[in-house]
Order: structure tokens, then C-alpha cells, then sequence
């Protein structure tokens, strides 16, 4: 009899313990989720904005080259300004010394946006490829251009500049 009231004594045992475990466990899951459900306060972030205030002349020289530019966005740099503008539906960068002179023009472009002549050059060697982007880059009186190119196996970047096409970097793909 003893043996069997033993027996039961640890089967309600085992029960109470099971309990007391689950207990803890939908302690501890009640108490997670009711920590994710607290509320931080508001804080608001406030700040000031700054505005680049360029001078007379390098506006005048802006508005004089870049008739019709839209969107300009001027930051002061090493004494100079910079604008990244639109004009003519392609991204623009300029850099103006403070007297107002033109120190050098970026122009972002597309294929259609390339010169003829430009794009035979670049298409008699590179036929297969597609033209993904062109840069058009003024400097110290010379012009030349970035032409990014893509084929099936390969990434190429080219230098054109008077007629001369120079391979900057071809890339396999993997």
C-alpha cells in the first residue's frame, strides 16, 4: 500500500512540477511581450539648414552659361562653389572659381544624348556592346568623354577624346 500511494504522490508530483514550469513559461512570454509593448517617449530632432550664399559674380556667370538650368544646388568647396543642376533633362555638375570663372562642367548623359560622330567612333570597334552611360567632362579647354559600355561577357569603360579612344578598364564578367 505504501508503494502504491508513493507512486501517486510522484505522479502528482510530476504534475505540479509541469505546472510550475508552464506557469514560468507563460510568466516569462507574458512578461517579453508586455516589455515590446512599451512606449518611448517623442523626441524631436530639430536643426538648422544652411544655404550656400554664392557671390554676384559666380551667379552671373552661372545664369550667363547655364541659360534655362533648373534645380541648382550650390556647395562652397576649398574656397570655390560647386552646382549640380538640369539643363536640357541631363544631370549637370559645375565648379565656378569666387571671381566667376568656370573651372570645369560634367554633364551625365545616355547614349541619344552622344554626338554622331561620337557614337561611330565608339560603335565601329564596340559593335556588339550597348552604351549604359556617357559623361561629358569640360576641362581646361578640352572636351572628352566617359562612354561606359556592355556586352554579354564584358564591362568596358573608354576615354574619347579628339577622335582617340583610350580602353580606361574592361571587366569579365562572371
Amino acid at each position: 500500500m505504501k508503494l502504491f500511494s508513493l507512486t501517486i504522490k510522484l505522479k502528482i508530483m510530476k504534475k505540479l512540477i509541469i505546472a510550475i514550469l508552464l506557469c514560468g513559461l507563460i510568466f516569462t512570454a507574458g512578461t517579453k511581450s508586455a516589455s515590446a509593448q512599451i512606449q518611448l517617449k517623442e523626441v524631436a530632432i530639430s536643426g538648422t539648414s544652411s544655404k550656400t550664399v554664392i557671390t554676384k559674380k559666380v551667379s552671373d556667370s552661372f545664369e550667363e552659361l547655364f541659360k534655362g538650368a533648373v534645380a541648382p544646388e550650390w556647395i562652397e568647396a576649398n574656397k570655390n562653389f560647386i552646382v549640380n543642376f538640369i539643363l536640357d533633362n541631363q544631370k549637370n555638375k559645375a565648379e565656378f572659381t569666387r571671381g566667376g570663372r568656370l573651372l570645369y562642367l560634367i554633364v551625365y548623359g545616355k547614349e541619344k544624348e552622344m554626338p554622331a560622330d561620337l557614337r561611330t567612333i565608339v560603335k565601329s570597334t564596340y559593335f556588339d556592346y550597348g552604351i549604359n552611360s556617357t559623361i561629358k567632362i569640360n576641362f581646361e579647354g578640352r572636351t572628352f568623354w566617359i562612354v561606359n559600355l556592355e556586352d554579354a561577357n564584358h564591362f568596358v569603360v573608354l576615354r574619347v577624346e579628339d577622335g582617340d579612344m583610350d580602353v580606361i578598364k574592361k571587366i569579365k564578367k562572371i
